[in-house]
């Protein structure tokens, strides 16, 4: 029932707008997180050269009624830096036309748009290269502005923020941000208008637009545009109408859940083996990661014949099967790396060097905000030449040199990890 109602109030403030307005609108564009406007950007100066002369000509004719402008921003960065940056471009283009027409302020109604969710949308619509297109189009037809509490469902921007690990918001924040920063001087009404008839204000249904209309309507993300019969017979004479961001919490959403950059690792089951290692994976990609790992031993006792030492590294790049979540679920991996050894115990020895590579299959999965569990294999192929030799009097006697080809097993793990450098952080300021 309350859709219906608000359909109803945006139909009739459309019906009563075109009785006075005309849609001789121009569009300028700002800088990122800048509310001044520059006519040396893109084509502002054209554009807005072209609104200047119409509003000259109206002035001629002593037929200017009002102008209406709308600012808007686009949803990166926090909530109430956007809406002064949408209020600040209205007065921007507001201050403009003052001085190269000369109108009074007093004749130009502003309308702070906040972020321009319906343009975005149409952007994502138009455009077949968006990554997670369809994802996105459900988020912002599905997805309430208002915030919910914690447990329950994100807000709009929060849902696009999460999607995929970010990779689609960072996307549009290079591709179509830039085209939501703008102030539409939206339309020049004028007095001659003023003779289309009227709807009937005496039914319930089609009562006069009023702020607190304009207020409903912003729970369709729609900012009607009105050109009342006279700016100062008009409720909103005088006004900055906040069309959407006032209704709003004065936050920036809930906490969004951490996208680690990086983890730090050590297979536990190498400890067994006296091995310790540590191994670093960088988040590259939200499929993609890499990683290196390093293993050093080093126990001997000379007089017992005794040496267990071992060095190790490893690079390996892994694409992550349909995560859940950023380091959680299965991935799959390919690893080269290679090493030198010097295994002795009590009796003959072998010292040498080695290569390896392979493929492996592991999953992780977390055990709180910070920590998770990794298990996986490795399989491949081992290349290694070693040299024997034969303790005699202290000394070892050198023996002979062999090869060795390995198929097989190469790895087995079982490590904590610990992630850390939350990307979702990393914020800039509101645009």
């Amino acid at each position: 029932m309350r859709n219906v109602v608000v359909s109803t109030l945006l139909l009739l403030t459309v019906w009563v707008g075109l009785g006075h307005a005309r849609t001789d609108s121009t569009r300028v564009y700002f800088n990122v997180n800048q509310g001044r406007f520059d006519p040396s950007l893109g084509g502002n100066a054209a554009t807005m050269e072209t609104f200047i002369r119409n509003i000259q000509a109206a002035l001629a004719a002593n037929d200017l009624d009002h102008i209406v402008i709308r600012g808007y921003a686009s949803p990166d960065g926090p909530l109430s830096v956007n809406e002064r940056l949408a209020k600040s471009r209205c007065e921007a283009i507001a201050a403009y036309i003052v001085r190269r027409t000369g109108i009074s302020r007093e004749a130009i109604l502003t309308q702070p748009g906040g972020i321009a969710w319906d343009e975005l949308r149409r952007l994502v619509t138009d455009n077949q290269d968006v990554p997670k297109r369809e994802e996105i189009l459900e988020i912002l037809d599905s997805t309430s502005l208002r915030i919910y509490p914690v447990g329950g469902v994100f807000n709009r921007k929060a849902r696009l923020r999460s999607l995929a690990g970010g990779q689609p918001y960072r996307w549009m924040l290079g591709h179509l941000f830039p085209q939501l920063r703008y102030a539409l001087a939206l339309s020049v009404c004028r007095k001659s208008d003023s003779d289309t008839p009227q709807p009937d204000t005496d039914r319930a249904d089609e009562s006069p637009v009023t702020a607190d209309t304009l207020v409903a309507a912003h729970e369709r993300d729609t900012v009607p545009t009105v050109c009342p019969d006279s700016l100062s017979g008009s409720s909103l004479a005088g006004t900055n109408i906040p069309a959407t961001a006032e209704t709003e919490p004065e936050t920036d959403g809930p906490q969004l859940p951490p996208y680690h950059l990086l983890a730090l690792k050590t297979n536990l089951l190498y400890y067994g083996a006296l091995l310790p290692n540590l191994e670093l994976e960088w988040r590259c990609h939200d499929r993609w990661s890499v990683a290196v790992e390093g293993n050093v031993a080093s126990w001997g006792r000379y007089s017992k014949l005794k040496s267990y030492r071992l060095s190790l590294i490893d690079a390996e790049v892994r694409h992550w099967i349909k995560p859940r979540e950023p380091w959680h679920g299965l991935y799959v991996g390919l690893f080269a790396g290679g090493g030198w050894y010097d295994l002795e115990n009590g009796g003959p020895g072998k010292y040498g060097e080695g290569a390896l590579a392979g493929a492996s299959l592991g999953y992780m999965w977390p055990i709180g905000r910070r920590l998770s569990l990794e298990a996986g294999v490795g399989a491949g192929y081992l290349y290694t030449r070693f040299k024997e030799y034969e303790p005699y009097e202290g000394h070892h006697l050198y023996q002979r040199t062999k090869e060795l080809h390995y198929f097989g097993p190469l790895k087995l793990k079982f490590s904590l990890v610990w992630r850390f450098l939350d990307r979702n952080k990393l914020k800039r300021p509101g645009i």
